[in-house]
């Protein structure tokens, strides 16, 4: 599997393995192609968490072995993922990325899985002799199709997802237009030209609008008719998104939205700021420098400022001050918004956790480990409640706020990367998907039982001949209607 596959795949780049001194000639005792050659399956375990894995292990014509893995956690299923030369050295074996030791006599083949597919922690594993590696694979979606109310054509890519206000909704694309739409009809109100990608949710407040778009500056724009108030340059430089496949890419779809409280609004920057801004004047007021990009907009409790950023840390600031009141290390990038529920912050990471923090202290009060995925959603919480998106594992996700326990998870078919909308009854999710990906996702929307997770609803994307399609970003709700926001250049309105 190519580098960039295997970053589509799992969310990040799998290291391309080391080279390898060559050893001497293995022992006679040492295991051969033959012996390793078949199918391996066990289970892996981390933090209570367990999920099913298995490996075949395929000699090829040119003397290499061939690994293919066996995922369901992520509709993954006899997936190459090494064609490597065999690396003997007594019971120890090394192939690509995975070094295995196999015992011969309690037919097991262990090891500790590669960091390109589990970063951070050291996860072992044994596997014993199967007769397939085909595990069983979750079912397709079996929830009823709905059609869309109204949909309207924006002519360019919507990352971010949709915003509901008065009675319209606002979504920015990729062409740096920014549009304003009747709710109720979908109508086109005003649309407004910035300088680059609206890769950031518009935010409303008090009649006035909030958009960062990717040419560094902060709009404040009138929400009812789209004239230009003020704009705040943030960056001296437009941000460049490189694609998926490019070796330094490191998947930064979205930017920080807008967060508004005490009169004050609160913005992270592509170059690791955050920054507070009065919102009549368009002025800074200060400013605090994290260690690396902050993506996602900050939440605001108390007079506290929360946020996460690149660095791997969450940050508690003092909301008049920007003084620095903890920070909290989580081991991986953090790209969502955090969760605010009474004293606990519902966070994820890119090394697979969702975290609950003490909102005093940053300490760690409760973890959770979702298998095979980067958490870029934002939780929402309601009731107690948190419900969060995954990547790869194409699910959402509700946790007990307080103490991280699972209520239920529910298979969303794709990426659902956006924050779940939530209302009294149900949860609203969009997923997206890129044609040609290994594992089995489907892109489209899909409402949920909020007590159970039961699929009610669910609108399936139509895919292009190539590339990423679906939504991508957070859905809004209002006027009894759920808006999402494609990656075909629509916005779209389903009814509750």
């Amino acid at each position: 599997m190519s580098r960039a596959m295997r970053a589509s795949l799992f969310g990040l780049w799998l290291a391309a393995p080391a080279a390898v001194v060559a050893q001497p000639a293995a022992a006679p005792a040492g295991p051969t192609a033959v012996d390793l050659a078949g199918a391996w399956a066990g289970s892996l375990t981390h933090e209570e968490e367990t999920t099913p894995l298995a490996l075949e292990l395929e000699p090829a014509a040119d003397g290499k072995m061939i690994i293919k893995a066996t995922i369901p956690a992520v509709r993954l299923t006899r997936q190459p993922i090494a064609r490597e030369a065999l690396q003997v050295q007594g019971q120890e074996v090394r192939v690509g990325p995975f070094t295995f030791r196999f015992d011969q006599a309690a037919g097991t083949l262990s090891g500790v899985m590669p960091e390109g597919l589990v970063p951070v922690y050291r996860i072992p594993f044994v596997l014993r002799r199967a007769v397939s590696a085909a595990l069983p694979v979750p079912p397709g979606p079996r929830a009823p199709l709905v059609q869309p109310a109204w949909t309207y054509e924006a002519g360019s890519p919507l990352w971010a997802g949709a915003t509901f206000a008065d009675g319209l909704v606002f979504a920015g694309g990729e062409d740096g237009r920014l549009h304003a739409l009747d709710a109720v009809t979908g109508k086109a109100r005003w649309s407004f030209q910035t300088g680059g990608a609206v890769r950031t949710r518009a935010t409303v407040s008090r009649g006035s609008l909030y958009v960062q778009a990717d040419d560094g500056v902060l709009y404040g724009l009138a929400a009812a008719t789209g004239k230009e108030r003020w704009r705040l340059r943030l960056g001296d430089k437009p941000i460049e998104r490189l694609p998926f496949d490019n070796p330094r890419s490191r998947y930064d779809r979205f930017g920080s939205g807008v967060a508004v409280a005490a009169g004050r609004l609160y913005v992270g920057t592509h170059d690791g700021r955050l920054v507070a801004i009065d919102p009549a004047r368009g002025a800074k007021l200060w400013e605090f420098a994290a260690g690396d990009s902050v993506l996602a907009a900050p939440a605001v409790d108390s007079g506290r400022l929360y946020f996460g950023s690149f660095d791997k840390h969450v940050y508690a600031l003092d909301a008049a001050s920007g003084q620095l009141l903890w920070k909290r290390d989580t081991q991986g990038a953090v790209v969502s918004t955090p969760a605010v529920a009474g004293n606990r912050l519902v966070i994820g990471n890119r090394c697979y956790d969702l975290l609950g923090l003490d909102t005093k202290t940053g300490e760690v009060a409760w973890k959770r480990y979702l298998w095979f995925t980067w958490v870029e959603s934002s939780a929402t919480v309601r009731d107690g409640v948190a419900y969060v998106g995954s990547s790869d594992p194409a699910r959402v996700y509700a946790f007990d706020a307080q103490t991280g326990a699972p209520r239920w998870s529910t298979d969303a078919f794709g990426w659902a990367w956006g924050q779940p909308a939530v209302t009294a009854g149900r949860v609203y999710a969009g997923t997206s998907s890129q044609v040609g990906y290994p594992a089995q996702h489907r892109a489209g929307a899909l409402a949920l039982d909020r007590a159970t997770g039961q699929p009610l609803w669910r609108y399936a994307a139509t895919a292009p001949v190539s590339g990423a399609f679906g939504f991508p970003g957070s859905p809004a709700v209002g006027a009894g209607l759920v808006f999402l926001t494609g990656l075909d250049g629509r916005v779209y309105a389903f009814k509750q």
